[in-house]
């Protein structure tokens, strides 16, 4: 099984998002993107302004504007905690995934660094002119989404997400178990290395009690023909 590489983070303009189509991703792995010039951008690097913070019991959200629009951020569960003292006011740079639920689109933020020059929010802004040129601000017309979608709605959202993943990590242990029986099974330490998931040792556990794995031998495993 070939590595799975992590998408490149592009800087670029929030407008352009907010004006980019939305696709899921087709093949396994494979995560959702804009389309942006040719480009298939999936993951993002942008450097804004925080404007509105929103907090409750199982989600941390902000709105990140970067002078040429408003997108937003979302956070959830255990996730929040990192996050937490970030405010409003804050200058950032956020690296995330591109996500969308209900037409619009927000990040996931997997980084969110307080920045303590203003002066980088123009560097970033001469970076992004010389690469694609002036931007027109652009209104977030889903702005109204943001505030009528319940918490519960785009947690629903997530949770059928993470559903699809959880399946495509299975397969992805079972070929990976395949490829690396040579004969007396598959070293369960390796394949837990090599598969890169965290959740790697408890999928193959309820592999495990599903029957469509077993162990030849201690820590070795088979795929049930």
């Amino acid at each position: 099984m070939d590595t799975i590489k992590r998408n490149v983070a592009y800087k670029i303009w929030i407008a352009d998002l907010i004006k980019g189509n939305y696709f899921k991703g087709q093949e396994q792995f494979e995560s959702g993107y804009v389309e942006i010039r040719n480009q298939k951008i999936s993951r993002v690097n942008i450097v804004g302004s925080i404007v509105d913070k929103f907090t409750n019991e199982n989600s941390l959200s902000f709105n990140l504007d970067d002078g040429s629009g408003v997108l937003r951020l979302r956070i959830w569960n255990e996730g929040t905690n990192a996050f937490s003292d970030v405010e409003v006011g804050d200058i950032v740079l956020v690296v995330g995934k591109v996500k969308e639920y209900n037409g619009f689109v927000y990040i996931t933020p997997e980084i969110i660094k307080k920045i303590d020059n203003p002066l980088w929010l123009k560097v970033r802004k001469l970076e992004l002119v010389k690469l694609y040129g002036e931007v027109q601000r652009v209104e977030n017309n889903s702005a109204s989404v943001y505030n009528n979608t319940s918490d519960d709605e785009l947690t629903i959202g997530v949770v059928e997400e993470k559903v699809v993943n959880i399946q495509n990590s299975r397969e992805a242990i079972l070929e990976l178990i395949e490829q690396l029986d040579f004969g007396d099974g598959a070293d369960l330490e390796e394949v837990i290395n090599k598969s890169k998931f965290t959740e790697a040792r408890d999928l193959i556990n309820n592999l495990l009690m599903n029957g469509e794995i077993f162990e030849l031998h201690k820590g070795k495993l088979r795929v049930m023909s």
